[in-house]
């Protein structure tokens, strides 16, 4: 069930009786050489607090940016960026771990959109890519 109607303006809603804890998580592998997308698809409406992205394999001068996107043209045309949150982030090559973010003020993400890792290699091994996003679904 969705509820594109939930619009958040004030502290009140964010109360947790109105929201859930809804983490995922999705894994993948980057193509060497090449710059590869690993999509998660949101079936309901959320609210997004945070991220988490590992990786392994990683070599000198792979960037990552996280992306929610509109793939299949629910609400704008099919493939278009509507934001981009981390932009060009340089992999640090000696630590899985590469982004651990928390924030304090949550985004909107609506059913039928895609958060994105867009994963650039520029190595010649794949790499292994996995993304945990704090998640919350609204409850209204």
């Amino acid at each position: 069930m969705t509820n594109s109607t939930f619009n958040p303006t004030k502290v009140a809603d964010f109360d947790k009786l109105k929201l859930n804890f809804n983490g995922m998580g999705v894994i993948g592998t980057a193509t060497a050489g090449t710059t590869t997308n690993i999509d998660l698809a949101l079936t309901d409406d959320n609210l997004i607090t945070g991220a988490m992205l590992q990786c392994q394999n990683m070599t000198w001068g792979d960037s990552v940016s996280l992306q929610v996107v509109d793939v299949t043209g629910v609400y704008a045309p099919a493939g278009t960026v509507l934001s981009q949150f981390v932009t060009n982030w340089y992999v640090i090559t000696d630590f899985e771990r590469q982004i651990d973010l928390q924030i304090n003020y949550p985004a909107k993400l609506l059913a039928g959109l895609y958060i994105r890792v867009s994963y650039t290699s520029t190595g010649t091994t794949a790499v292994n890519v996995s993304a945990n996003y704090t998640l919350h679904k609204v409850m209204v």
